[in-house]
């Protein structure tokens, strides 16, 4: 080894032009050294290692597809653990009462009033109910006898309850009954023929008898466009400009022949004196002043108080080219003292003084009055909106009372040992019982088991005096009266079916995986084969199988998969034969591709020199190459499987008695708005499926890439 250090030139002859100078270098210059005397002798600090230990190692180190990994080993042992385990959504017969009673349950997890999670909803201006007590003045009386639509809503299941100010809706769907006073606002359509007449009518009246007095109060017509801004004002005085002019009642009839109607028209409504104008939000609930008597103006007209067929109706002003003009009607009153009880009930029913109500009430008694030709609604009719907290799973499992409470029921709670009625219930085993109400006391011995929220009565008997015509009304814990031992809860909600929402999708999940890995399977190993014969012989075979391949794929899966279930049918396996007919298309693709990149290395002409078959070199040499780059894009066809699934469900041709990810998606496209946990869950697992693939599939690309092998 040469030592480092400074050398010196030797001159040991005269400068010489002519003479070559060499340096001279002695042993000294050179020092030996022996780095290790021991190298050759070492072992290697490294074991031998396999192709898929090295390529774990690899995976291991992408940590992004480690979580995707566990994250789908969740999913999937969940698919087929979580609908094996649940017993809380029975789907047999026995079930249906449970079902029936917790539809559209909450998602809860916590206990009610945490805020978030916990089975409760909160309502907002939602219409209630004044009519126990309209002239509730403090806050105290409205919360205490104002309340929602008691057939919707249970209300000890609501708590936080605010009503707001009285106030207008022209939108008659939001207040539902409990609107009240307004106006009957009826039109023209926005396209109409300048004559086109708008009316408002009564049912036809048979043989009517205008032996009394009749009378009808009067309208006017307006600018609807102008009107629209009145609503949400507290000043509701509509400004004179706002009106157009009158409209106009009729009076038709049928005389001998009915193809000729006739009729008589009240145009002299300028005379009544009364104008609707000055009388918006003023209160008045009847419009009687000045009245017009209708019958003195028809037997003037006529000369005939008996008429075979007839009606009333209001038509407007066809004159007005305003295509948005509209009539306001309050109230339309007839006052009759016929004594044909059948004329006076039509006249009756066809009179009112508070137009929400009259919109509301389309029929009565097989007639209906006062339908429209044209647009009608509701103008300013007022009532007052509640916002509170509703508790799903209280009005679901709270106490309830049952009207028809099952006497076999109590007889079953006497028999285990929940309830003592004193043997005053004799069951005869026929239908009938015996019921000594002189005698009967029921005591409740295990409150923890017994569903009765409190003990009967001779009160709550009806009907005990017939032998065998035995009821009973009684209060339950109706989680206890269904069979619950405890209060459900259901960590996803319920459906509109009541079935565990949790439950049901990790069911859809699981049928939704076996349908997308045994697709990848199938489609996996044939477009592999594919593929790899194709691009590895190369020439006449891959311009054949080419060919065949672009015609199948020239057919959009979507219409293949709609054709073959409509000739198979919605159910499993048309959905596998369906899924496979051209799912395998891109892997064999990939193959084909990857087999042209590496059929022509030097490793592989070695290989074939050597003698090596065909079957062995696409199997040992050139497979193992591009299997990183056919693994990942074939991975992805898992969660794409689920999605065509899904797609083909939304079109009404999903699996028949099946749950699938993508069924469960379709039947509750409708309850975005109203109850959106139905689609957010399943959506939410559909994603998280969709990106842990896609992470998995990344990393077991660069796992199995031979060329990183050895590398971190």
């Amino acid at each position: 080894m040469l030592e480092d250090k400074d050398f010196e030139l030797v001159e040991e002859a005269p400068v010489n032009e002519n003479v070559e100078v060499e340096d001279k270098i002695t042993d000294d210059d050179f020092v030996l050294t022996e780095v290790d005397s021991s190298v050759h002798e070492q072992k290697f600090q490294t074991k031998p290692t396999t192709f898929l230990k090295d390529s774990l190692k690899r995976f291991r180190k992408n940590k992004s597809s480690v979580v995707a990994a566990g994250i789908l080993g969740v999913l999937l042992l969940m698919s087929f653990l979580v609908p094996i385990i649940d017993k809380s959504d029975l789907r047999s017969d026995e079930g249906a009462p449970q079902r029936a009673a917790q539809q559209y349950l909450a998602p809860k997890l916590f206990d009610a009033g945490a805020g978030w999670w916990d089975g409760t909803i909160t309502y907002k201006n939602i219409p209630v109910d004044i009519g126990e007590m309209p002239n509730a003045q403090t806050e105290a009386e409205k919360m205490e006898h104002w309340w929602p639509d008691s057939n919707t809503f249970v209300r000890s299941a609501i708590s936080n309850k605010k009503i707001t100010p009285e106030q207008y809706s022209n939108d008659l769907s939001t207040l539902g009954s409990f609107g009240r006073e307004g106006y009957i606002q009826f039109g023209y359509y926005s396209t109409r023929a300048e004559n086109d007449f708008v009316t408002i009518s009564t049912c036809a009246i048979e043989n009517l008898e205008l032996n009394s007095d009749l009378y009808l109060s009067v309208f006017d017509t307006y600018d609807a466009d102008k009107l629209n801004l009145m609503e949400g004002k507290t000043d509701l005085t509509i400004p004179e400009n706002y009106r157009l002019g009158e409209s106009a009642f009729y009076f038709e009839f049928e005389d001998d022949d009915p193809s000729t109607p006739m009729y008589i028209e009240r145009t002299e409504v300028e005379l009544v004196g009364y104008d609707i104008v000055h009388n918006i939000g003023s209160g008045v609930a009847s419009m009687k002043q000045d009245k017009v008597n209708i019958a003195d103006i028809i037997t003037t007209a006529t000369g005939k108080t008996t008429f075979k067929n007839a009606n009333f109706y209001v038509k407007m002003n066809p004159d007005d080219k305003k295509a948005n003009t509209c009539s306001l009607i309050r109230s339309i009153v007839f006052e009759s003292t016929s004594a044909d009880e059948k004329v006076k009930a039509i006249f009756d029913a066809a009179s009112f003084t508070d137009a929400t109500k009259a919109l509301t009430k389309v029929e009565n008694d097989g007639y209906e009055y006062w339908p429209c030709t044209g647009v009608q609604r509701v103008y300013l009719s007022k009532t007052h909106f509640c916002s509170f907290t509703y508790d799903t799973y209280d009005a679901a499992f709270g106490i309830k009372e049952i009207r028809n409470f099952a006497i076999t029921d109590l007889l079953a709670y006497e028999k285990a040992g929940w309830v003592s009625y004193n043997g005053a219930i004799t069951n005869l085993n026929d239908g009938r019982f015996l019921f000594d109400a002189a005698n009967f006391k029921c005591t409740i011995l295990n409150k923890d088991k017994c569903p009765l929220a409190e003990e009967l009565t001779v009160d709550n008997f009806y009907g005990y005096e017939t032998l065998g015509n035995l009821g009973c009304v009684a209060k339950v814990y109706n989680y206890k009266f269904l069979g619950f031992d405890t209060m459900p809860k259901y960590l996803m909600g319920t459906d509109k079916s009541g079935r565990d929402m949790f439950k049901y999708v990790f069911e859809g999940l699981r049928t939704s995986l076996l349908i997308g890995i045994i697709v990848f399977v199938i489609c996996f190993f044939f477009g592999l084969a594919w593929g790899a014969i194709s691009g590895y012989f190369g020439g006449t075979v891959d311009l054949v199988m080419e060919r065949i391949a672009e015609i199948i794929g020239r057919m959009p899966g979507m219409v293949v998969l709609t054709l073959i279930i409509l000739h198979m049918g919605s159910n499993f396996r048309t959905f596998i034969v369906a899924l496979c007919m051209t799912g395998w298309l891109g892997v064999a693709e990939t193959t084909r591709t990857q087999f042209y990149r590496f059929r022509g290395r030097e490793y592989v002409l070695a290989s074939r020199t050597l003698g090596a078959s065909d079957a062995r070199l696409i199997a040992r040499h050139i497979l193992p190459n591009g299997l990183g780059t056919i693994i990942t894009g074939s991975v992805l066809m898992i969660p794409l499987t689920i999605f065509s699934e899904a797609s083909i469900a939304y079109l009404n041709l999903g699996l028949k008695n099946m749950s699938s990810l993508g069924v469960i998606l379709a039947d509750n496209q409708s309850e975005l708005f109203a109850n959106p946990y139905l689609l957010i869950f399943p959506a939410v697992i559909i994603a998280l499926t969709m990106i842990s693939f896609n992470l998995f599939g990344n990393g077991l690309r660069d796992a199995v890439n031979p060329s990183l092998k050895g590398e971190e």
